[in-house]
């Protein structure tokens, strides 16, 4: 059994921060969107910002301010969730009294390991994320714990109920909460950051919203989505893979002499397209014929009329992929996988929305299947998120144990390249290194 290293944790402080109080009335209800239930029964998303070198003593009560200040905009991540047992009327509840709960604490153990790229235990992670208690049928949607390091630095830790914000949404508030710390109450921060709140723009003529809240009730209680639960597995490690500029384009060129339509593939499809081929292997599952491979694509530019870049809340489609287990662990497995990849990515610019009917139930036919998912993108730009301390040393996506996905940022030191983060239990850990290590010497 894995150490248990919750006893490295002191609990110091707790606040409950609140949205500076502005000019504007707000609204009482924001309703959740067809986008939104999507991510309706998902587990809140967790993530952990790495800082080298941040005094807390001079910069708490900035941090606690900058928030307030922050939250002045994103108000609604204050607010709760209905917990509505029907799911009939699911929304975004908002009131004068709304907080995020805000924690400090001190660690003992070792910030520089923690925040490597080798492979941790995920045990050693748990302690540094926030839960999100839910109490007398509300949900909160978002909490803070800063964990500091002694003279090493800082980890701030969030958690976010995914149907609330996706990735796009998240990112720009954490860079607006940053580049207020960093630059003072009135930064000048581009009006991109800020979020467009009026939800009338997503327009639903296929009647999905309908279509997701029955779909929502008829699956209650179904345990699929436990399917790619690691909690409770022992040894699950977490660790990231990078995949340089300079091997991106050699993944290219072999799967090139490969597949001729991965000519044109997309850095995404060939990372993603070798952590996919390497897993199968990794997981040795031979009774299966077929493998399946899920992502999301954004869909605020794919909306008619478009969606404002800046809409705060969910706006991602659902992408399926499917390969003969034969072709993945083959010799060309990584070309076959990137190229099948490639090819669902180049059908969206026909419709992304083509089957939108069938998500919710896509999801958790995929979970069902343990398909291996997607969980963020180098497009955000994470490592942008700078309070003043510089670029995160590292950034980790703490809930892929709990959903079945691979982690994707920018890589930190070069433009271009893909981080891959992966949570597994350790005989799949090993397995999948030693392909991604053969993989990598013999391009």
């Amino acid at each position: 059994m894995a150490p248990s290293h919750h006893h490295k944790l002191k609990m110091l402080e707790q606040w409950r921060i609140s949205p500076l109080p502005g000019s504007a009335t707000l609204p009482c209800s924001l309703p959740s969107t067809y986008f939104d239930l999507l991510f309706y029964c998902f587990h809140p998303v967790q993530r952990l910002l790495f800082y080298e070198s941040a005094n807390l003593e001079t910069e708490l009560p900035k941090l606690k301010h900058s928030l307030s200040l922050a939250l002045r905009y994103y108000y609604p991540l204050a607010g709760s969730l209905t917990r509505d047992s029907e799911v009939q009327k699911p929304e975004l509840l908002c009131s004068q009294s709304d907080f995020v709960s805000l924690t400090v604490a001190v660690s003992r153990d070792d910030f520089y390991q923690l925040s490597g790229d080798h492979a941790r235990d995920m045990a050693r992670f748990h302690p540094l994320v926030p839960p999100l208690p839910a109490s007398s049928g509300r949900q909160p949607v978002f909490a803070v714990q800063v964990t500091v390091f002694a003279d090493a630095g800082v980890a701030i830790g969030t958690t976010v109920h995914h149907a609330v914000a996706d990735g796009s949404s998240y990112t720009n508030f954490m860079k607006l909460w940053s580049s207020i710390h960093r630059l003072g109450e009135l930064p000048a921060i581009s009006t991109g950051l800020l979020p467009f709140l009026d939800r009338s723009v997503v327009h639903d003529p296929a009647g999905l919203r309908s279509i997701f809240l029955k779909d929502l009730q008829s699956l209650r209680g179904d345990p699929s989505l436990n399917a790619w639960d690691l909690t409770g597995v022992p040894d699950v490690q977490l660790a990231t893979f990078a995949f340089s500029r300079d091997i991106l384009d050699k993944l290219r060129r072999r799967a090139t002499c490969k597949r001729k339509t991965a000519a044109q593939a997309s850095p995404y499809a060939l990372a993603c397209g070798l952590v996919w081929a390497g897993l199968v292997r990794a997981r040795g599952d031979s009774n299966r014929k077929k493998e399946h491979f899920g992502f999301v694509t954004g869909c605020r530019p794919r909306t008619n009329p478009p969606i404002p870049s800046n809409y705060f809340g969910n706006c991602l489609g659902i992408c399926r992929v499917e390969a003969e287990r034969s072709e993945l662990v083959g010799d060309d497995g990584a070309a076959a996988a990137t190229d099948a990849i490639w090819k669902v990515i180049k059908s969206l610019e026909e419709d992304a929305f083509r089957g939108a009917e069938n998500w919710i139930r896509d999801v958790h036919d995929y979970a069902a299947k343990k398909a291996l998912t997607v969980a963020g993108s180098p497009k955000l730009g994470i490592y942008e998120v700078d309070f003043g301390w510089g670029r995160p040393r590292k950034v980790e996506l703490v809930s892929i144990e709990r959903t079945g996905a691979l982690a994707l940022t920018e890589t930190r030191g070069e433009k271009g390249g893909i981080e891959v983060g992966l949570a597994l239990p350790k005989h799949e850990m090993e397995g999948f290194l030693s392909y991604f290590v053969n993989s990598l010497y013999n391009l």
